[in-house]
């Protein structure tokens, strides 16, 4: 029915990288469809090992090939001062800032998102049942794959009252 793209996206650093999708009938929660808990505005996602799952390639470059069957990977989430740190020492170079609006989890070689897994959920316990996920992340961007670098992803929690706000124009309580 309708995409809402967040009025601060900026394509060039992939700021505010967040979209919501209003369907014109609800879908079919099935098997390998399901709803996510969102988490609260600005909730701290640190020291959680979350879980990040997508189609994307296996390895970075020429040689990675698109995956058949949906993959997941086990990722902790990176404190950002530990991520602008990391980032900092590749090409981005020691100026580099990172925007308010990224979370970053990963920086273990071997594991990874990838190309192809742009937009894929990274989602981690909730702090009161780790039973229970909340959805931290969306996959943006990254240094390579599967490096000693975090991986960067747009920080749902950075964005809730704006997600709330968009819901609420279409009478819809997330509570």
């Amino acid at each position: 029915k309708e995409v809402v793209i967040h009025e601060g996206y900026y394509a060039r650093g992939l700021f505010n990288d967040i979209a919501l999708l209003f369907l014109e009938t609800p879908a079919d929660i099935a098997e390998n469809v399901a709803t996510i808990c969102l988490p609260e505005q600005d909730e701290n996602m640190d020291n959680r090992n979350c879980v990040a799952s997508g189609w994307g390639k296996d390895v970075f470059g020429k040689e990675g090939k698109n995956q058949v069957i949906l993959k997941k990977v086990d990722l902790p989430i990176v404190r950002r001062d530990q991520c602008l740190e990391s980032l900092r020492q590749t090409r981005l170079g020691r100026h580099f800032k990172l925007h308010e609006s990224f979370i970053c989890a990963g920086g273990i070689v071997g594991k990874d998102t990838c190309k192809g897994d742009g937009g894929s959920p990274l989602a981690c316990p909730s702090r009161d049942n780790p039973a229970v996920y909340v959805q931290a992340g969306i996959v943006a961007w990254g240094i390579g794959c599967g490096t000693d670098k975090p991986g960067v992803y747009a920080d749902v929690s950075h964005f809730r009252n704006w997600i709330d706000n968009k819901l609420s124009i279409f009478d819809i309580n997330v509570e």
